[in-house]
């Protein structure tokens, strides 16, 4: 499978990733996870992309794939309290999540954690910045990204805090 260069991290990843939302949004059982997730890194897929938000996903794809942590790169998202009783956004919430996320992958470092559509003024007041980068000075994370759209992507890039991007794409047919 053809791979490429991803933004900052000097990843090499296929072109392909594997988007693990509707696995846990449709209550995907282990056993079909396993089976896909097995199938695609047999393939030569070897991006997994998850978020906190996204049900059960996270749960699953470290219960299918943890024992094979070196056949792919592991990214997941955070920023939606998901089950904790704080606000979106919060910055203890951001730690635990990013923590949580660790536990639910069955990983001790991620490969890219990344703000999941946060508002352009959260951006710019830095804070959520900042739980991201002491991440990955704690080595939970070795990269960290922005995951949105519009006039908060482009300041995400224009910050230089990022070392990822990733927008939302629509294929119709």
């Amino acid at each position: 499978m053809e791979r490429r260069a991803l933004g900052k991290t000097g990843m090499e990843v296929s072109v392909l990733g594997f988007g693990g939302a509707e696995i846990g949004f449709e209550k995907a059982t282990p056993e079909t996870v396993e089976r896909l997730l097995g199938s695609a890194l047999d393939a030569g897929l070897n991006v997994i992309d998850t978020g906190e938000c996204y049900g059960s996903s996270e749960e699953l794809i470290g219960q299918a794939v943890s024992h094979r942590r070196g056949d792919f790169f592991l990214f997941t998202k955070c920023g939606h309290a998901s089950g904790f009783d704080l606000p979106d956004w919060d910055l203890t919430m951001l730690e635990q999540s990013i923590n949580r996320s660790l536990e639910r992958l069955r990983v001790d470092c991620l490969d890219l954690v990344q703000l999941h559509t946060c508002s352009e003024e959260m951006l710019r007041q830095g804070d959520v910045i900042g739980v991201l980068e002491r991440a990955r000075a704690a080595g939970k994370t070795r990269f960290i990204g922005y995951s949105g759209d519009n006039n908060a992507a482009l300041y995400a890039v224009e910050c230089g805090a990022f070392d990822t991007l990733q927008t939302s794409i629509n294929i119709t047919v």
